[in-house]
């Protein structure tokens, strides 16, 4: 683990499913040494919290609920590494092939940065842990069912509400507006400003004219992984992978990726503030000692 990435994981992925993917320090495929941000229930439900998935009142009801049937807190935390495991699986595997710059593009004479071209990391249960070894286009495969299972018991646990009802209690808050109602719907309206990571759902009166609403996460014991499936669908199926950026760990970085909403598409760090300065202060220690031994020699 790097340095920058000693505390919390910030909030710098610009989508919740990225905020997800970013809760492993470094992200090397098929690396063995990590620092997992989610050791277990309580640390996942402190970073849903932190990260907007949940309010306060909801996690109050969540930690009820986990307390209440504590099998259904180490239900919950599996089922949200699952759903991390397999973003990043697919993620890993398609954007080196569609030569998307910053992740498998290398500059003219530099090593490639980020996730290599086979670099595929398997997906399954919390077992097979961020460091497993590259894997096969068929776990990308293993990967989106399973992820399709997710989202098809978060579904089956979402409500649909008329537009004109009244906003519903905080342990069922509204999907953000951004979020399709079914994977592969239209995206949200071009022009619109895009979504805040970590930020929490928009109040109902958010959505004016919507004939319905869709509720995410009425069930509290399965609130966390539900919204994070139903975020993962909606990015995998609606996201511009051509924004879709990795913390280059050929120069020092994390691996952590992130969308670049920079004007001209030059953000290279996850935060400037942790990779991007400790590779700056790195650099400088180089050029420093070749000048010290530049000198010795001379």
């Amino acid at each position: 683990m790097t340095e920058a990435h000693n505390g919390d994981p910030r909030i710098v992925g610009g989508h919740l499913a990225l905020d997800l993917v970013n809760t492993v320090a470094p992200r090397v495929p098929g690396g063995s040494e990590h620092h997992e941000y989610l050791p277990g229930p309580a640390a996942l439900l402190a970073w849903a919290e932190r990260a907007g998935v949940a309010g306060a009142e909801e996690a109050r009801a969540v930690a009820a609920a986990w307390s209440a049937v504590p099998s259904s807190a180490a239900q919950a935390w599996h089922a949200a590494l699952e759903i991390r495991e397999s973003v990043y699986t697919v993620l890993a595997a398609g954007l080196p092939a569609a030569g998307t710059p910053g992740i498998g593009a290398p500059r003219a004479g530099a090593p490639a940065a980020g996730i290599p071209a086979a670099g595929v990391l398997a997906a399954s249960s919390p077992e097979a842990a961020p460091g497993s070894p590259p894997s096969s286009e068929s776990e990308v495969v293993a990967a989106l069912e399973r992820l399709g299972l997710r989202w098809a018991g978060a579904a089956a646990r979402s409500a649909l509400v008329p537009g004109s009802a009244s906003p519903a209690p905080e342990s069922a808050p509204l999907v953000p507006n951004t979020a399709p109602l079914v994977p592969g719907s239209a995206p949200p309206v071009p022009g619109s400003a895009p979504p805040v990571s970590g930020s929490a759902p928009p109040a109902p009166e958010a959505a004016p004219g919507r004939v319905v609403r869709l509720l995410v996460g009425t069930s509290p014991a399965l609130l966390v992984p539900d919204r994070l499936a139903h975020a993962a669908v909606e990015f995998l199926s609606t996201a511009d992978l051509r924004r879709l950026r990795v913390c280059p760990l050929a120069e020092g970085g994390c691996g952590w990726l992130f969308l670049d909403h920079s004007r001209n598409g030059s953000r290279r760090w996850c935060a400037m503030a942790d990779c991007g300065s400790q590779a700056k202060a790195r650099r400088l220690t180089e050029r420093r000692r070749a000048r010290r031994a530049t000198g010795v020699a001379g």
